[in-house]
Protein backbone atom coordinates (compact mmCIF):
# COMPACT_ATOMS: atom_id res chain seq x y z
CA UNK A 1 0.00 0.00 0.00
CA UNK A 2 0.86 3.58 -0.52
CA UNK A 3 2.75 5.23 2.54
CA UNK A 4 1.50 8.58 4.46
CA UNK A 5 2.85 11.81 2.58
CA UNK A 6 2.71 13.76 5.95
CA UNK A 7 5.28 16.84 5.84
CA UNK A 8 6.96 15.57 2.55
CA UNK A 9 7.35 17.96 -0.23
CA UNK A 10 4.27 17.54 -2.41
CA UNK A 11 5.85 16.30 -5.85
CA UNK A 12 6.97 13.00 -3.64
CA UNK A 13 3.58 12.07 -3.43
CA UNK A 14 3.14 11.29 -6.76
CA UNK A 15 3.54 7.87 -7.48
CA UNK A 16 4.01 6.11 -10.94
CA UNK A 17 2.87 2.20 -10.72
CA UNK A 18 5.55 0.16 -11.82
CA UNK A 19 3.46 -1.16 -14.95
CA UNK A 20 3.23 1.89 -16.73
CA UNK A 21 5.15 2.15 -19.40
CA UNK A 22 8.08 4.40 -20.05
CA UNK A 23 5.67 6.54 -22.11
CA UNK A 24 3.07 7.34 -19.84
CA UNK A 25 5.14 7.26 -16.56
CA UNK A 26 7.20 10.66 -18.18
CA UNK A 27 3.24 12.00 -18.92
CA UNK A 28 2.45 11.73 -15.29
CA UNK A 29 5.92 13.19 -14.05
CA UNK A 30 5.21 15.67 -16.31
CA UNK A 31 1.65 16.71 -14.59
CA UNK A 32 3.32 16.26 -11.53
CA UNK A 33 5.91 19.11 -12.21
CA UNK A 34 3.38 20.91 -14.10
CA UNK A 35 1.08 21.54 -11.14
CA UNK A 36 3.81 21.50 -8.52
CA UNK A 37 3.11 24.81 -7.46
CA UNK A 38 -0.71 24.57 -7.66
CA UNK A 39 -0.77 21.56 -5.23
CA UNK A 40 2.08 23.67 -2.91
CA UNK A 41 -0.09 26.42 -2.36
CA UNK A 42 -3.76 23.85 -2.50
CA UNK A 43 -5.55 25.00 1.03
CA UNK A 44 -6.50 22.24 2.79
CA UNK A 45 -10.11 23.83 3.74
CA UNK A 46 -11.91 20.54 2.90
CA UNK A 47 -10.88 19.44 6.19
CA UNK A 48 -12.41 22.57 8.48
CA UNK A 49 -15.97 21.94 9.80
CA UNK A 50 -18.87 23.15 7.77
CA UNK A 51 -21.70 25.08 9.50
CA UNK A 52 -25.08 24.14 10.11
CA UNK A 53 -27.48 24.76 6.96
CA UNK A 54 -25.29 24.12 4.42
CA UNK A 55 -24.28 21.40 2.13
CA UNK A 56 -21.54 18.83 2.69
CA UNK A 57 -20.03 17.76 -0.86
CA UNK A 58 -18.74 14.12 -1.32
CA UNK A 59 -16.46 14.16 -3.90
CA UNK A 60 -16.91 11.25 -6.18
CA UNK A 61 -13.49 10.37 -8.23
CA UNK A 62 -13.72 8.56 -11.21
CA UNK A 63 -13.98 8.66 -14.83
CA UNK A 64 -16.87 10.39 -16.76
CA UNK A 65 -16.12 10.86 -19.90
CA UNK A 66 -13.39 9.08 -22.34
CA UNK A 67 -13.39 5.06 -22.66
CA UNK A 68 -13.81 4.51 -19.24
CA UNK A 69 -16.81 6.39 -18.25
CA UNK A 70 -19.00 3.66 -17.41
CA UNK A 71 -17.48 3.72 -14.11
CA UNK A 72 -18.37 6.88 -13.51
CA UNK A 73 -22.05 5.32 -13.86
CA UNK A 74 -20.93 2.53 -11.48
CA UNK A 75 -19.88 5.12 -8.72
CA UNK A 76 -21.55 7.93 -8.53
CA UNK A 77 -24.76 5.57 -7.80
CA UNK A 78 -24.15 4.53 -4.52
CA UNK A 79 -23.42 8.13 -3.58
CA UNK A 80 -26.58 9.37 -4.88
CA UNK A 81 -28.52 6.18 -3.18
CA UNK A 82 -26.55 7.19 0.21
CA UNK A 83 -27.19 11.08 -0.08
CA UNK A 84 -30.72 10.09 -0.78
CA UNK A 85 -30.64 8.22 2.59
CA UNK A 86 -29.18 10.51 4.56
CA UNK A 87 -30.81 13.53 3.24
CA UNK A 88 -34.44 12.51 4.13
CA UNK A 89 -33.36 11.39 7.93
CA UNK A 90 -32.52 15.00 7.94
CA UNK A 91 -29.14 15.16 6.95
CA UNK A 92 -25.91 15.34 9.54
CA UNK A 93 -25.76 18.08 11.97
CA UNK A 94 -27.89 20.19 9.97
CA UNK A 95 -26.36 19.85 6.77
CA UNK A 96 -27.72 18.53 3.61
CA UNK A 97 -25.30 16.12 1.76
CA UNK A 98 -24.28 16.58 -2.25
CA UNK A 99 -22.38 14.46 -4.45
CA UNK A 100 -19.94 16.44 -6.08
CA UNK A 101 -18.44 14.80 -9.71
CA UNK A 102 -14.70 14.55 -10.16
CA UNK A 103 -13.65 13.60 -13.08
CA UNK A 104 -10.35 11.89 -13.52
CA UNK A 105 -10.29 10.95 -16.97
CA UNK A 106 -9.48 7.53 -16.28
CA UNK A 107 -5.90 8.72 -16.82
CA UNK A 108 -3.32 9.21 -14.06
CA UNK A 109 -1.83 12.42 -15.60
CA UNK A 110 -5.08 14.03 -16.48
CA UNK A 111 -7.00 13.05 -13.54
CA UNK A 112 -4.32 15.22 -11.63
CA UNK A 113 -5.16 18.84 -12.64
CA UNK A 114 -8.85 18.13 -12.69
CA UNK A 115 -8.71 16.80 -8.86
CA UNK A 116 -6.65 19.64 -7.59
CA UNK A 117 -8.83 22.23 -9.07
CA UNK A 118 -12.35 20.37 -7.54
CA UNK A 119 -10.51 20.45 -4.21
CA UNK A 120 -8.69 24.15 -4.81
CA UNK A 121 -12.49 25.69 -6.02
CA UNK A 122 -15.05 23.77 -4.41
CA UNK A 123 -15.80 24.42 -0.80
CA UNK A 124 -17.48 21.85 1.61
CA UNK A 125 -15.59 18.77 0.33
CA UNK A 126 -15.93 16.53 3.60
CA UNK A 127 -14.89 13.42 2.33
CA UNK A 128 -14.32 11.09 -1.37
CA UNK A 129 -15.33 8.28 -2.83
CA UNK A 130 -14.23 6.24 -6.02
CA UNK A 131 -10.27 6.58 -6.95
CA UNK A 132 -10.37 3.64 -8.78
CA UNK A 133 -7.50 1.20 -10.01
CA UNK A 134 -6.46 3.19 -13.32
CA UNK A 135 -5.71 6.67 -11.34
CA UNK A 136 -5.59 5.78 -7.91
CA UNK A 137 -1.35 5.84 -7.58
CA UNK A 138 -1.61 9.52 -8.68
CA UNK A 139 -4.94 10.66 -7.16
CA UNK A 140 -4.77 9.05 -3.77
CA UNK A 141 -2.36 11.18 -2.51
CA UNK A 142 -4.16 14.24 -3.88
CA UNK A 143 -6.90 13.57 -1.51
CA UNK A 144 -4.94 12.69 1.28
CA UNK A 145 -3.77 15.49 1.25
CA UNK A 146 -6.64 17.32 2.32
CA UNK A 147 -7.12 15.29 5.43
CA UNK A 148 -10.68 13.73 4.48
CA UNK A 149 -11.83 10.52 4.93
CA UNK A 150 -11.99 8.59 1.38
CA UNK A 151 -13.50 5.45 1.10
CA UNK A 152 -11.06 3.91 -2.58
CA UNK A 153 -12.79 1.28 -4.86
CA UNK A 154 -9.01 1.00 -6.02
CA UNK A 155 -7.37 -2.66 -5.98
CA UNK A 156 -3.92 -1.85 -6.32
CA UNK A 157 -2.15 -3.81 -4.01
CA UNK A 158 0.57 -1.66 -3.56
CA UNK A 159 -2.60 -0.07 -1.03
CA UNK A 160 -2.36 -3.42 0.83
CA UNK A 161 -0.10 -2.43 4.21
CA UNK A 162 -0.63 1.70 3.53
CA UNK A 163 -0.71 3.69 6.70
CA UNK A 164 -2.28 6.90 5.29
CA UNK A 165 -5.23 7.76 8.60
CA UNK A 166 -7.68 8.96 6.15
CA UNK A 167 -7.61 5.99 3.25
CA UNK A 168 -10.13 3.03 3.68
CA UNK A 169 -11.13 0.12 1.43
CA UNK A 170 -14.04 -2.46 1.63
CA UNK A 171 -13.27 -4.12 -1.47
CA UNK A 172 -9.94 -6.67 -2.98
CA UNK A 173 -6.96 -5.79 -3.85
CA UNK A 174 -6.47 -6.61 -7.27
CA UNK A 175 -4.22 -9.95 -6.62
CA UNK A 176 -7.46 -10.95 -3.83
CA UNK A 177 -9.54 -10.40 -7.35
CA UNK A 178 -7.45 -12.72 -9.49
CA UNK A 179 -7.22 -15.48 -7.21
CA UNK A 180 -11.36 -15.39 -6.83
CA UNK A 181 -11.97 -15.48 -10.62
CA UNK A 182 -9.74 -18.98 -10.35
CA UNK A 183 -11.53 -20.72 -7.52
CA UNK A 184 -15.05 -19.31 -8.82
CA UNK A 185 -13.92 -21.29 -11.78
CA UNK A 186 -12.93 -24.61 -10.00
CA UNK A 187 -16.11 -24.30 -8.20
CA UNK A 188 -17.62 -24.27 -11.47
CA UNK A 189 -16.15 -27.57 -12.05
CA UNK A 190 -13.40 -25.98 -15.02
CA UNK A 191 -10.19 -27.50 -14.48
CA UNK A 192 -9.08 -26.30 -18.13
CA UNK A 193 -8.56 -22.51 -18.23
CA UNK A 194 -7.33 -19.49 -20.27
CA UNK A 195 -6.85 -16.42 -18.96
CA UNK A 196 -7.26 -13.29 -20.68
CA UNK A 197 -6.74 -9.78 -19.62
CA UNK A 198 -6.87 -5.79 -21.05
CA UNK A 199 -3.11 -4.09 -21.15
CA UNK A 200 -4.56 -1.60 -18.17
CA UNK A 201 -3.99 -0.72 -14.93
CA UNK A 202 -6.87 -2.12 -13.65
CA UNK A 203 -7.30 -5.42 -15.50
CA UNK A 204 -3.54 -6.57 -15.37
CA UNK A 205 -3.92 -6.26 -11.58
CA UNK A 206 -5.71 -9.30 -11.20
CA UNK A 207 -2.64 -11.51 -12.83
CA UNK A 208 -0.37 -12.38 -10.46
CA UNK A 209 -3.15 -13.46 -8.32
CA UNK A 210 -5.17 -15.55 -10.94
CA UNK A 211 -1.77 -17.24 -12.07
CA UNK A 212 -0.88 -18.21 -9.06
CA UNK A 213 -4.32 -19.80 -7.94
CA UNK A 214 -4.59 -21.28 -11.17
CA UNK A 215 -1.17 -23.56 -9.90
CA UNK A 216 -2.23 -23.74 -6.12
CA UNK A 217 -5.47 -25.72 -7.70
CA UNK A 218 -3.48 -27.93 -9.88
CA UNK A 219 -5.59 -26.63 -12.77
CA UNK A 220 -4.40 -26.13 -16.69
CA UNK A 221 -3.77 -23.13 -18.22
CA UNK A 222 -4.29 -23.46 -21.95
CA UNK A 223 -3.06 -20.08 -22.44
CA UNK A 224 -2.21 -16.25 -20.75
CA UNK A 225 -2.87 -13.53 -22.88
CA UNK A 226 -2.84 -9.44 -22.27
CA UNK A 227 -4.58 -8.38 -25.58
CA UNK A 228 -4.82 -4.21 -26.14
CA UNK A 229 -8.31 -1.85 -25.64
CA UNK A 230 -10.68 -1.34 -28.01
CA UNK A 231 -8.62 -3.09 -31.45
CA UNK A 232 -10.93 -3.42 -34.53
CA UNK A 233 -10.26 -7.01 -34.79
CA UNK A 234 -8.51 -9.95 -32.19
CA UNK A 235 -9.39 -12.39 -34.78
CA UNK A 236 -5.57 -13.81 -34.75
CA UNK A 237 -5.51 -13.62 -30.76
CA UNK A 238 -8.81 -15.53 -30.26
CA UNK A 239 -7.50 -18.15 -32.59
CA UNK A 240 -4.79 -18.65 -30.47
CA UNK A 241 -7.15 -19.10 -27.58
CA UNK A 242 -9.07 -21.52 -29.65
CA UNK A 243 -6.54 -23.24 -30.53
CA UNK A 244 -5.83 -23.71 -26.86
CA UNK A 245 -8.57 -25.69 -25.99
CA UNK A 246 -9.73 -24.29 -22.93
CA UNK A 247 -12.52 -25.63 -20.85
CA UNK A 248 -14.00 -21.54 -19.99
CA UNK A 249 -11.96 -17.82 -20.13
CA UNK A 250 -11.03 -15.87 -17.53
CA UNK A 251 -11.63 -12.27 -19.15
CA UNK A 252 -11.66 -8.76 -17.86
CA UNK A 253 -11.73 -5.81 -20.11
CA UNK A 254 -13.65 -2.90 -20.94
CA UNK A 255 -17.15 -2.98 -22.38
CA UNK A 256 -16.08 -2.16 -25.85
CA UNK A 257 -13.07 -4.76 -26.38
CA UNK A 258 -14.95 -7.58 -24.69
CA UNK A 259 -17.56 -7.18 -27.26
CA UNK A 260 -15.29 -7.24 -30.39
CA UNK A 261 -13.20 -9.98 -29.02
CA UNK A 262 -16.46 -12.18 -28.35
CA UNK A 263 -17.71 -11.59 -31.48
CA UNK A 264 -14.67 -12.48 -33.50
CA UNK A 265 -14.43 -15.47 -30.91
CA UNK A 266 -18.17 -16.45 -32.53
CA UNK A 267 -17.40 -15.62 -35.83
CA UNK A 268 -14.74 -18.41 -35.60
CA UNK A 269 -16.41 -20.79 -33.92
CA UNK A 270 -19.63 -20.86 -35.56
CA UNK A 271 -21.53 -19.18 -32.23
CA UNK A 272 -19.83 -22.17 -29.85
CA UNK A 273 -18.22 -20.05 -26.75
CA UNK A 274 -16.31 -21.39 -23.88
CA UNK A 275 -18.17 -19.77 -20.53
CA UNK A 276 -16.57 -16.77 -19.31
CA UNK A 277 -15.49 -15.81 -15.55
CA UNK A 278 -15.12 -11.96 -15.08
CA UNK A 279 -14.99 -9.55 -12.67
CA UNK A 280 -18.01 -8.14 -10.60
CA UNK A 281 -16.99 -4.50 -12.06
CA UNK A 282 -18.85 -5.91 -15.63
CA UNK A 283 -22.33 -5.88 -13.92
CA UNK A 284 -22.76 -2.41 -15.78
CA UNK A 285 -25.11 -1.87 -18.52
CA UNK A 286 -22.46 -1.11 -21.03
CA UNK A 287 -20.97 -4.56 -20.69
CA UNK A 288 -24.08 -6.14 -21.27
CA UNK A 289 -24.84 -3.97 -24.19
CA UNK A 290 -21.38 -4.56 -25.35
CA UNK A 291 -22.51 -8.24 -25.76
CA UNK A 292 -25.87 -8.75 -26.48
CA UNK A 293 -25.61 -8.12 -30.45
CA UNK A 294 -22.47 -10.93 -30.56
CA UNK A 295 -23.65 -13.72 -28.14
CA UNK A 296 -27.06 -15.53 -27.67
CA UNK A 297 -29.23 -14.36 -24.35
CA UNK A 298 -28.72 -17.97 -23.22
CA UNK A 299 -24.82 -17.53 -23.37
CA UNK A 300 -25.47 -14.11 -21.28
CA UNK A 301 -27.45 -15.42 -18.87
CA UNK A 302 -26.47 -18.94 -18.37
CA UNK A 303 -22.48 -18.90 -19.34
CA UNK A 304 -20.92 -15.49 -18.01
CA UNK A 305 -20.52 -15.75 -14.02
CA UNK A 306 -19.33 -12.49 -12.66
CA UNK A 307 -16.86 -12.62 -9.59
CA UNK A 308 -16.36 -10.50 -6.71
CA UNK A 309 -16.58 -9.00 -3.37
CA UNK A 310 -19.96 -11.07 -2.20
CA UNK A 311 -23.51 -9.51 -0.75
CA UNK A 312 -26.34 -10.51 0.75
CA UNK A 313 -29.86 -9.54 0.16
CA UNK A 314 -31.29 -11.11 2.97
CA UNK A 315 -29.37 -8.38 5.28
CA UNK A 316 -31.36 -5.30 6.48
CA UNK A 317 -28.67 -3.40 5.04
CA UNK A 318 -29.03 -4.73 1.94
CA UNK A 319 -32.59 -4.19 1.87
CA UNK A 320 -32.04 -0.17 2.70
CA UNK A 321 -29.59 -0.21 -0.31
CA UNK A 322 -31.41 -1.77 -2.99
CA UNK A 323 -34.10 0.56 -2.31
CA UNK A 324 -32.38 3.45 -2.19
CA UNK A 325 -30.62 2.23 -5.52
CA UNK A 326 -33.46 1.71 -7.50
CA UNK A 327 -35.27 4.70 -6.10
CA UNK A 328 -32.39 6.69 -7.76
CA UNK A 329 -32.83 5.06 -11.17
CA UNK A 330 -28.94 3.24 -10.56
CA UNK A 331 -29.21 0.05 -12.79
CA UNK A 332 -30.65 -3.20 -11.80
CA UNK A 333 -27.33 -4.98 -12.80
CA UNK A 334 -25.12 -2.73 -9.79
CA UNK A 335 -27.38 -4.17 -7.02
CA UNK A 336 -24.77 -7.44 -7.33
CA UNK A 337 -21.77 -5.72 -7.26
CA UNK A 338 -20.03 -5.60 -3.87
CA UNK A 339 -17.31 -2.82 -4.52
CA UNK A 340 -20.58 -0.18 -5.35
CA UNK A 341 -22.16 -1.08 -2.25
CA UNK A 342 -18.98 -1.06 -0.06
CA UNK A 343 -18.90 2.94 -1.27
CA UNK A 344 -22.48 3.13 0.02
CA UNK A 345 -21.93 1.74 3.53
CA UNK A 346 -18.78 3.83 3.27
CA UNK A 347 -20.36 7.08 3.42
CA UNK A 348 -22.89 5.39 5.95
CA UNK A 349 -20.22 5.11 7.59
CA UNK A 350 -18.53 8.43 7.49
CA UNK A 351 -21.78 10.46 8.01
CA UNK A 352 -22.44 8.36 11.21
CA UNK A 353 -18.70 9.40 12.17
CA UNK A 354 -19.87 13.07 11.90
CA UNK A 355 -22.67 12.76 14.30
CA UNK A 356 -20.65 10.67 16.80
CA UNK A 357 -17.66 13.22 17.36
CA UNK A 358 -20.32 16.33 16.70
CA UNK A 359 -17.94 17.83 13.68
CA UNK A 360 -17.74 17.92 10.19
CA UNK A 361 -13.87 18.18 9.94
CA UNK A 362 -12.27 15.04 8.72
CA UNK A 363 -9.23 15.29 11.21
CA UNK A 364 -12.11 15.02 14.15
CA UNK A 365 -14.54 12.58 12.85
CA UNK A 366 -11.93 10.33 11.06
CA UNK A 367 -10.92 9.20 14.59
CA UNK A 368 -14.47 7.74 15.00
CA UNK A 369 -14.97 5.62 11.64
CA UNK A 370 -13.21 2.76 13.03
CA UNK A 371 -15.02 2.13 16.11
CA UNK A 372 -18.46 2.47 14.56
CA UNK A 373 -17.72 -0.93 12.41
CA UNK A 374 -16.33 -2.75 16.08
CA UNK A 375 -18.78 -4.56 18.27
CA UNK A 376 -18.31 -3.70 21.78
CA UNK A 377 -20.29 -3.96 24.90
CA UNK A 378 -23.68 -2.14 25.14
CA UNK A 379 -23.16 -1.62 21.44
CA UNK A 380 -26.53 -0.62 19.35
CA UNK A 381 -26.46 -2.79 15.88
CA UNK A 382 -27.63 -0.45 13.07
CA UNK A 383 -28.00 -1.50 9.39
CA UNK A 384 -28.62 2.03 8.05
CA UNK A 385 -27.92 5.81 8.64
CA UNK A 386 -31.35 6.40 10.02
CA UNK A 387 -31.54 3.70 13.25
CA UNK A 388 -27.77 4.50 13.86
CA UNK A 389 -28.47 8.70 14.13
CA UNK A 390 -31.16 7.74 16.61
CA UNK A 391 -29.05 5.87 18.56
CA UNK A 392 -25.91 8.26 18.67
CA UNK A 393 -28.68 10.96 19.34
CA UNK A 394 -29.98 8.92 22.16
CA UNK A 395 -26.30 8.71 23.48
CA UNK A 396 -26.15 5.09 22.78
CA UNK A 397 -22.80 3.64 21.16
CA UNK A 398 -23.70 1.72 18.20
CA UNK A 399 -21.81 -0.86 15.41
CA UNK A 400 -22.74 -0.32 11.90
CA UNK A 401 -23.47 -3.68 9.92
CA UNK A 402 -23.13 -3.11 6.18
CA UNK A 403 -24.43 -4.58 3.16
CA UNK A 404 -21.99 -7.84 2.87
CA UNK A 405 -22.52 -8.25 6.94
CA UNK A 406 -20.03 -7.40 9.31
CA UNK A 407 -16.88 -4.91 8.61
CA UNK A 408 -13.32 -5.56 10.13
CA UNK A 409 -11.19 -3.26 9.14
CA UNK A 410 -7.20 -4.36 10.00
CA UNK A 411 -4.56 -1.94 11.09
CA UNK A 412 -4.31 -0.64 6.88
CA UNK A 413 -7.98 -0.07 7.13
CA UNK A 414 -8.64 -2.59 4.67
CA UNK A 415 -11.26 -5.23 4.92
CA UNK A 416 -11.93 -8.14 2.64
CA UNK A 417 -15.26 -9.85 2.60
CA UNK A 418 -16.14 -13.21 1.06
CA UNK A 419 -16.89 -13.38 -2.49
CA UNK A 420 -19.68 -14.31 -4.56
CA UNK A 421 -20.27 -15.76 -7.62
CA UNK A 422 -23.13 -13.50 -10.16
CA UNK A 423 -25.36 -14.43 -12.68
CA UNK A 424 -27.68 -11.86 -14.72
CA UNK A 425 -31.20 -12.50 -16.39
CA UNK A 426 -31.58 -10.69 -19.71
CA UNK A 427 -32.51 -7.35 -18.13
CA UNK A 428 -29.47 -7.43 -16.58
CA UNK A 429 -30.79 -8.21 -12.76
CA UNK A 430 -27.79 -9.83 -11.12
CA UNK A 431 -28.70 -13.08 -9.15
CA UNK A 432 -25.93 -14.63 -6.72
CA UNK A 433 -25.33 -18.36 -7.03
CA UNK A 434 -22.97 -19.01 -4.52
CA UNK A 435 -20.65 -17.67 -2.02
CA UNK A 436 -16.89 -18.32 -2.15
CA UNK A 437 -15.00 -17.85 1.63
CA UNK A 438 -12.84 -15.14 1.86
CA UNK A 439 -10.37 -17.41 3.52
CA UNK A 440 -10.35 -19.45 0.42
CA UNK A 441 -9.37 -17.00 -1.57
CA UNK A 442 -6.42 -15.48 0.43
CA UNK A 443 -5.10 -18.99 0.89
CA UNK A 444 -4.96 -19.73 -2.82
CA UNK A 445 -4.02 -15.87 -3.95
Amino acid sequence: MERSTAGRHPLAAIRVPSRLSGGNARRIAAAALASGLALTALAVSSAGATAAGGTLNIAVVAPFTGPGANFGVLLSAPCKAAVSVINASGGVRGNSLSCLSVNDFGDPADAVPSVEKAFATTSGIVSAVGLESNTAATVVPLVEKQNIPFFTANGLDSFDRQTNAFFYRMSPADDQNGAAYAVAAKQLGFSKVAVIYANNIGAEGNIPGTLAAVQKLKMKLTINLTIPGDETSYASTVQRVISSKPQAIIFYADPQTSGTFMQNYSQLTGGKLPPMITAGSNEVPDFLTALKPVVSTTYLTKQIYYVGQSLDSKLPAYKTYAAAMTATGAPAALLGAGVISALYDGINIMSLAMIESHSTSGPVYNKAIVALTQPHKGAVVVHNFAAGKAALNALHKIQYVGTGGTIKFNSHHNFVGNFGIVQENAAGIPSQLSVIPGAKVLANA
